[in-house]
């Protein structure tokens, strides 16, 4: 079986932050690699450092010790709030990062309507965020990201505010545009059930400090629904490899 090659080699990073009174290792002699076109969760509980091994991939922050190699490829991040400038139309906020990734302006309107088809919103261009439900921020949120080009797109909790059907919807979104474009995803997230519908691969973290405690390949074959008794049956299996390591934490 040929190996897939790495879109992203984490190598034993650790992340500390200085305060004024002691340093708080966040993150601690964490090693991943994730192939290109792979579905990665990271999960775990508030405080494990999901959020911060993705700000440091994202290149938001640097990491104390050890290094973190893209191998050349754009990364794209979406955050759990859209974060679209209000005082821009759908099509200002996408050309902005069109405009930062060095597109000329003279694509910007095919570019801006390719990726509102891309992500099933074609009438919403001239449409102020403040127009638009939750669900249709976090997709134009995605056609922002996708702007860059990336073929890393990194997803830190983009669904956890958002009610179950919009959700779900979503789930199917990522899911199409991932297997269309073949990108690398590294999804964070807290849900066991959500991890197992979209992931190939889950990640588990535990904190304190937080560290990569497990890898679980999920099996399963695609599509899959939350509603699946098989993504139940392995969001209860995440559940108990996660207690262990609170139950082994909690008595050390």
């Amino acid at each position: 079986m040929t190996a897939v090659p790495a879109a992203l080699t984490v190598s034993d990073v650790s992340k500390v932050y200085a305060d004024h009174h002691e340093p708080t290792l966040a993150l601690s002699g964490t090693s991943l690699t994730v192939g290109e076109g792979e579905f990665v969760c990271l999960l775990g509980r508030s405080g494990c450092g999901k959020s911060t091994l993705l700000s440091l991939i994202a290149g938001l922050a640097a990491p104390t010790t050890g290094t973190i190699d893209t191998h050349g490829n754009r990364v794209g991040m979406m955050f759990q709030d859209a974060n679209l400038f209000p005082w821009l139309t759908v099509r200002g906020n996408i050309e902005l990062a069109l405009r930062l990734s060095g597109v000329p302006k003279a694509d910007w309107l095919g570019r801006v309507a390719e990726l509102l088809e891309i992500v099933q919103l074609p009438d919403a261009a001239a449409k102020r965020p403040h127009q638009l439900s939750g669900g249709m921020r976090q997709r134009v949120a995605l056609a922002r990201a996708l702007a860059q080009d990336c073929r890393i797109l990194l997803m830190d909790e983009p669904f956890g505010a958002l009610d179950a059907l919009t959700r779900d919807a979503l789930h199917e979104e990522i899911e199409r545009v991932w297997a269309a474009r073949g990108l690398a995803i590294v999804f964070v997230t807290h849900n066991v059930r959500e991890a197992a519908r979209l992931a190939d691969r889950v990640v588990v973290m535990s904190p304190s400090p937080g560290r990569i405690v497990e890898e679980v390949p999920i099996g399963l074959p695609r599509p899959r629904e939350m509603s699946d008794a098989a993504v139940a049956h392995l969001s209860g299996e995440l559940h108990h490899v996660m207690d262990a390591y609170d139950t082994v934490r909690e008595a050390s």
